[in-house]
């Protein structure tokens, strides 16, 4: 299936490593010229260096999500290199674990900085953009923990930032409709990865596939996968959906 993205111009958050990486290399294979955004400045570079499309490199910026000058900054540098940006992946994020009630107030500020304030501010660097196209996609990835407040690795806190993009999500799709831009958000169970990989125990992972009907965790290409469909022109009246790759963990 031709899903008609070569040429795009697609900026992906976090696209150093895991469920971004594989993002961006999916992206690209269809055509897409890649710009990387990751706080983790060599891994981005070394990231950058392994997609080409068409013989062209992906460019890459080192920049944390969290900090919205930054942002700014790097997106007009990808516009001035591109002369456009036709997709948003905000797919950077941070985990979570542990009871909520032991948790200092700078782990909240921490991980909301990125998981809620870098959605925010990657897609406020962006709409101007895509307004004056009078098209783009923007993608978010959330999380099946924002339909259960948490879940067996990530905690309540974690939840509530990933029910934050949820309703960022579905609030920018209303207003930006209008303008010709969709906006649209994945939401994965624990997926197989080295961020996931840091607090997976054996046990853990054991109790985990038990709860998912399809056994096993959600793969990086899994979501890629979808983001290259909602991504392309197949998806052009898709928009304000929160979408579960997850293996059927909420049916249970």
């Amino acid at each position: 299936m031709d899903l008609n993205l070569k040429g795009r111009v697609a900026v992906v958050t976090g696209g150093a490593a895991g469920i971004g990486e594989a993002i961006s290399r999916a992206l690209a294979t269809e055509g897409c010229t890649i710009c990387l955004l990751d706080k983790n400045a060599d891994a981005v570079r070394k990231a950058a260096s392994a997609i080409t499309t068409n013989g062209k490199p992906a460019l890459f910026a080192a920049a944390d999500v969290a900090d919205a000058a930054a942002v700014m900054h790097v997106f007009q540098q990808f516009l001035v290199s591109e002369k456009r940006i036709d997709i948003l992946v905000s797919a950077a994020g941070l985990l979570s674990t542990g009871l909520t009630a032991d948790l200092p107030a700078a782990e909240w500020q921490k991980v909301s900085a990125v998981n809620i304030a870098g959605v925010l501010y990657c897609a406020q660097a962006v709409i101007p953009i895509m307004s004056k196209q009078r098209s783009g996609r923007i993608i978010n990835i959330a999380s099946v923990a924002a339909m259960r407040g948490g879940g067996t690795v990530g905690n309540a806190l974690y939840g509530a930032t990933k029910a934050g993009v949820v309703a960022l999500t579905m609030g920018l799709a209303r207003e930006l409709g209008p303008h010709g831009i969709t906006v649209n958000a994945i939401a994965p169970a624990i997926a197989d990865t080295a961020m996931t990989h840091e607090v997976l125990t054996e046990d853990i992972r054991k109790k985990v596939l038990e709860r998912i009907p399809l056994r096993r965790l959600t793969r990086p290409s899994d979501i890629a996968d979808l983001t290259v469909f909602l991504a392309s022109e197949r998806a052009s009246f898709i928009t304000g959906t929160v979408i579960p790759v997850d293996g059927g963990i909420l049916t249970t």
